[in-house]
């Protein structure tokens, strides 16, 4: 539910809806950039696997993904987290172009 949630918000965004792919993707804690940023509890260790969303979008409308001042993502990342349930429970969202 919440993948096809994003898809369609981040398609009435972009020129080219065609192009929008949301992938599920499971990461390594180690790996993340910025893993206080998503607030993971201090008992994560580095092995742990998240669930994150992957958007990919047309090369031209990554910007618009983004929005002033990361005005779009963050309201994107706020639906994931409203959402956020056992079934689906993502962590982050990341963009792909």
């Amino acid at each position: 539910m919440v993948k096809e949630l994003v898809a369609y918000t981040v398609k009435q965004l972009v020129a080219h809806p065609e192009a929008v792919k949301v992938y599920e993707i499971e990461q390594d804690q180690a790996s993340l950039r910025q893993p206080v940023r998503l607030g993971l509890p201090s008992d994560v260790q580095a092995e742990d696997k998240i669930k994150l969303l992957k958007i990919e979008v047309d090369t031209q409308d990554t910007g618009k993904v983004i929005g002033k001042d990361g005005q779009s993502i963050k309201a994107i990342r706020a639906l994931v987290a409203l959402f956020k349930t056992a079934e689906e429970p993502f962590e982050d969202v990341i963009i792909d172009s």
